[in-house]
């Protein structure tokens, strides 16, 4: 993990990952290299913008094992998740959530059904264990998606999507993995359609994430938020609109790609292909296990289900009894700690690059309120 860690700069007592990611010296080198080469161009500048993209989207394809034409660029997981929402406003049926999804998942499917799209059924989720057995009864014939986060903002917990696949039957299975992406291995299979900003985990920085197409989900999304890139002969600007839409993922474009974000993903994707995924998620889940564990026996309440690796990724949430959760945010922050407050809870997230001594060290802190 050397090769990993040595491409970050963050304080070590930073954890909020789950929030944003810090970006490393490889994604700030390609970033500058790019606007470097855009501001001094030696020919005409789409080509050689277009080169550098079309290079990403293959590092983004291979990274969630899916095919180049299959992953587009998206400005959000927002922005993702809106396309598939509208993509399938002609639909009718259902869709189904669970009702505290993190707001990037519920607005979309939201405003579709404002629109004309399906119905939205959102399903209270008592333990926040998303589980195919607590989404079962409000699955039906009509139901066109199930729509989830990989692993919950705010309770770190991680779905099993092999179930939820099999749940989902003819239906779409939409998947959020922002808290995943770059954390944990994820890959666009079992799924129809992945979506993840690259701000967290990735550490790719603000403007960039992307979507992962499956060919059923091409068969069933209608680009309904398609603009000029979107198209084939999209620099035909003799022959009039509507254009057909493109074959491939960037049918799912309102315009202009981001190009420079584009970069920036593909460069925190060597980063974490440098040591490999595998050594990184190894990582991960070490350090946000021994954040629960020494929280556990300082005293706290821990809400992730910690003792299942394959039930958590890198977010730890928990609270101090007797302890106000931004009163501990606070207490920790003055010892140089970065973390969270969520509804409640404090919410620990810890990368690869994070020292097993700084997680041992916030214990301590957190322990230090029962002395």
């Amino acid at each position: 993990m050397t090769t990993y860690e040595a491409d970050f700069s963050e304080p070590d007592g930073y954890m909020n990952f789950a929030s944003i990611g810090p970006p490393g010296r490889r994604v700030a080198a390609a970033l500058a290299e790019i606007v470097a080469a855009v501001s001094h161009p030696s020919g005409d500048v789409p080509p050689l913008v277009m080169g550098r993209y079309e290079a990403a989207l293959a590092t983004l394809g291979r990274f969630v094992g899916a095919a180049p034409e299959q992953v587009t660029v998206v400005p959000s997981t927002s922005a993702g998740l809106f396309q598939v929402a509208f993509g399938l406003l002609s639909a009718g049926g259902n869709v189904v959530v669970p009702a505290h999804e993190f707001p990037a998942n519920l607005y979309p499917w939201l405003r579709s059904a404002e629109a004309g799209g399906p119905e939205v059924r959102r399903v209270e989720v008592p333990d926040g264990r998303v589980t195919a057995g607590v989404l079962a009864a409000a699955v039906d014939a009509d139901t066109r998606a199930i729509a989830v986060s990989l692993v919950d903002y705010a309770t770190g917990f991680r779905v099993d999507l092999a179930a939820l696949r099999e749940l989902a039957g003819d239906a779409l299975l939409v998947v959020d993995a922002i808290q995943a992406l770059g954390a944990i291995r994820v890959g666009l299979s079992p799924a129809d359609v992945v979506v993840a900003g690259g701000q967290k985990w990735m550490r790719a920085g603000w403007g960039a994430g992307l979507m992962a197409v499956s060919s059923r989900a091409f068969d069933r999304l209608a680009p309904t938020l398609t603009g000029w890139w979107g198209v084939e002969d999209a620099f035909d600007f003799v022959t009039p609109p509507l254009h057909a839409p493109r074959a491939d993922a960037d049918r799912f474009q309102e315009g202009s790609p981001n190009v420079f974000g584009a970069v920036a993903l593909a460069a925190a994707i060597d980063v974490i292909e440098a040591v490999g995924v595998a050594a990184v998620e190894a990582a991960v889940l070490e350090r946000s296990g021994l954040v629960a564990e020494l929280a556990a026996a300082a005293g706290a309440e821990v809400r992730t289900p910690w003792r299942h690796e394959t039930e958590r990724a890198g977010i730890v949430t928990l609270r101090m009894p007797g302890e106000d959760a931004a009163a501990t945010v606070a207490r920790l922050a003055a010892e140089g700690f970065v973390v969270s407050e969520r509804s409640g809870w404090v919410r620990v997230s810890p990368h690869a690059s994070t020292s097993i001594d700084a997680v041992e060290a916030l214990a301590a802190v957190l322990g230090a309120v029962r002395r």
